[in-house]
């Protein structure tokens, strides 16, 4: 026979006393005096700290549990039941109304936040939320902070595939994690990769969205130039089946609608914009001025040859170089064609303003010191994007060959690679790494193909490369690096022939340079309220501005619109997994803990825990009621 201890005696005392508590009307008094005598005298063994006369008594106690005061079937499963509800109930309550245990699904917020990383997320930061809804209890919306992380509910909002388990079972709303980047009321233009405000009373609030801490993540007010396209009017053209009519949305609001109208001719116009643009300000007559588009352009490295007749039919003269960095830029409403989009439908859509660089050595060696990419997977020499676990959803004769690398998980971050083991947890590669390795072909490689790791984006005059460039003070920035520095003489040479290019183009076809327009100050070096206001995208009421911190692989307000004040759920608190440099509290402004709704719902957790700690002694400490 199998001795206890004291303390497991006294469990086995609690346990067959519930039990016999809860089954004493259904015995006869003999037995019920019987068993009562038997827990009496067990809970007397343990108070003078008998072990063997504990011991005995805790065995004869079993067999009462085993036996006459075992659950039948149906309690069994009863309690269970029961059991269960409790739990996911006051599971469901606590990951609504308090704190969440959140794992990163994709590389938007990179780098703050990287595939697999698991968070706390306290959803007391803004409010109280009301379980199971879009709406609060209470909510203050001084407590978003400007360039804050948030986390938000999709529900009801426009978003592909918005449905998920919970616990594998329950069904609901995706959540997604992004950055505050526009709070209601405010005004936000984009610039060299900042963002330059005002808020409703026409305050700089610039240096809110320009934090130190957050120097190299940079935002970009689009996707693609033309943004989400809705099309109608279908007709027969010679190329097959067509629309005359195409609607381009960015931020999901219809802002430019373009037609085709007969005989190779098209209209551009425009649209309203009475939700997103200052209604004092005169309206945005030209698509690249708004929020300031024009202020980037689209980028890709090719080949001298792959340019030759483009340079030939614009007079320029090709230099030495090999390579050179193709930009796309200026959508203009007057500047149309009826083309083949990615998605298959001939439509009428922008022909873009196209600009060479050369890119000598020095270039192309600062593009790998810098090179970023999304995390992506090799497997038997092809490259596809990490995502879902790296299975591969692209045709392989569309992805990227990468001989002679290890099969494996990678990524890159300004020039460094790294690989990504179990869990998460990035290792940095060795100089010797088949990755590592500099060469002009790797450097266009890891650049045109790094994100999206499909070569379908880079292919011909329409390509769609995640890749991006923008000017700030002179500079000319690629993937958040300086690679083009002022007073570089290839730089100041191609400032000279877009000028030249813009001034003598015909004006029947006008060309706009990419040359920097400089940050949207007046000329004391103030911000310039007025351009803001005109130019800028306002921000509803009861709605947020959410931008990824990869603005080249987040899908976020550019896509689905702003974020209803209702949306939101809470915020980010620790990153607990992997261990790292970026343990610990995110790159963020500090949320406030002292707010009401931080101190009510901690104290109803103590309370709560109060009373159940209360019960449990009650239940749980000697002498037992009844013995």
């Amino acid at each position: 026979m199998k001795s206890y201890t004291l303390r497991k005696s006294k469990k086995i005392l609690i346990a067959v006393y519930q039990l016999w508590r809860r089954k004493k009307k259904r015995l006869l008094p003999a037995q019920i005096s019987e068993i009562q005598n038997d827990l009496r005298t067990l809970q007397e063994e343990i108070g003078k700290k008998n072990r063997d006369g504990a011991n005995y008594i805790a065995h004869k106690c079993i067999d009462y549990g085993t036996g006459i005061l075992k659950k039948s079937g149906l309690e069994q499963v009863r309690d269970f039941i029961f059991a269960l509800l409790f739990a996911l109930v006051f599971a469901f309550l606590i990951r609504q109304m308090w704190f969440e245990l959140y794992e990163i699904p994709t590389g938007s917020m990179r780098p703050t936040l990287k595939e697999k990383d698991r968070l706390i997320v306290s959803k007391t930061d803004f409010g109280i939320n009301i379980p199971f809804t879009t709406k609060h209890f209470y909510f203050d919306p001084s407590h978003v902070l400007r360039s804050g992380i948030f986390v938000f509910t999709v529900e009801n909002m426009d978003v592909q595939d918005p449905d998920t388990l919970y616990f594998w079972i329950f069904p609901g709303k995706k959540q997604f994690v992004k950055r505050m980047m526009g709070r209601p009321g405010d005004t936000v233009y984009f610039y060299g990769g900042l963002l330059y405000a005002i808020d409703s009373n026409g305050k700089d609030i610039s240096d809110q969205y320009q934090l130190k801490d957050l120097a190299k993540i940079d935002h970009i007010p689009f996707i693609h130039f033309d943004g989400d396209v809705a099309v109608g009017e279908p007709f027969r053209s010679s190329a097959g089946n067509a629309y005359r009519m195409a609607v381009i949305h960015q931020m999901n609001e219809p802002v430019a609608r373009l037609t085709a109208v007969g005989n190779n001719r098209f209209e551009g116009e425009m649209l309203p914009l009475p939700q997103i643009h200052n209604r004092n300000a005169p309206p945005v007559k030209n698509y690249s001025d708004l929020w300031g588009i024009g202020n980037y352009a689209i980028a890709r490295i090719v080949p001298k040859e792959e340019i030759r007749s483009f340079a030939d039919r614009n007079g320029i003269a090709l230099e030495e170089g090999k390579y050179y960095l193709e930009l796309k830029h200026h959508p203009d409403l007057k500047h149309l064609e009826l083309a083949r989009d990615f998605r298959g439908r001939i439509r009428p859509q922008f022909i873009l303003n196209t600009s060479i660089i050369p890119l000598d050595e020095t270039h192309l060696k600062a593009l790998f010191e810098n090179i970023y990419t999304g995390r992506f997977v090799v497997k038997n020499g092809y490259a596809m994007r990490y995502q879902l676990g790296g299975q591969k959803t692209t045709a392989t004769h569309y992805l990227t060959r990468f001989d002679g690398v290890p099969d494996g998980t990678y990524e890159f971050y300004y020039g460094k690679g790294y690989e990504i083991k179990w869990g998460g947890i990035t290792k940095e590669l060795p100089p010797n790494h088949p990755l590592m390795r500099y060469s002009v072909d790797w450097v266009r490689k890891l650049f045109n193909y790094g994100i999206d790791f499909d070569r379908r984006l880079a292919f011909g005059p329409h390509f769609e490369t995640s890749r991006y460039a923008y000017f700030r003070d002179g500079d000319l920035y690629l993937m958040g690096a300086p690679i083009f520095k002022k007073g570089d003489p290839v730089l100041e040479a191609f400032g000279a022939k877009e000028k030249e290019r813009q001034n003598s183009a015909n004006p029947q076809n006008p060309y706009q340079a990419f040359i920097d327009s400089g940050p949207p100050l007046d000329k004391n070096g103030q911000l310039d309220v007025e351009k803001i206001r005109t130019f800028g995208l306002l921000i509803p009421p009861k709605s947020y501005l959410a931008l990824g911190d990869n603005y080249a692989m987040s899908g976020d307000s550019r896509v689905f619109g702003f974020v209803p004040q209702g949306n939101l759920r809470g915020g980010p608190s620790f990153i607990f997994w992997p261990p790292g440099h970026r343990f610990g509290i995110p790159n963020q402004p500090s949320y406030p803990w002292l707010t009401f709704s931080n101190v009510f719902i901690w104290v109803i957790a103590f309370i709560c825990f109060g009373i159940w700690y209360v019960i449990h002694r009650r239940h749980h400490t000697l002498p037992l009621k009844d013995l």
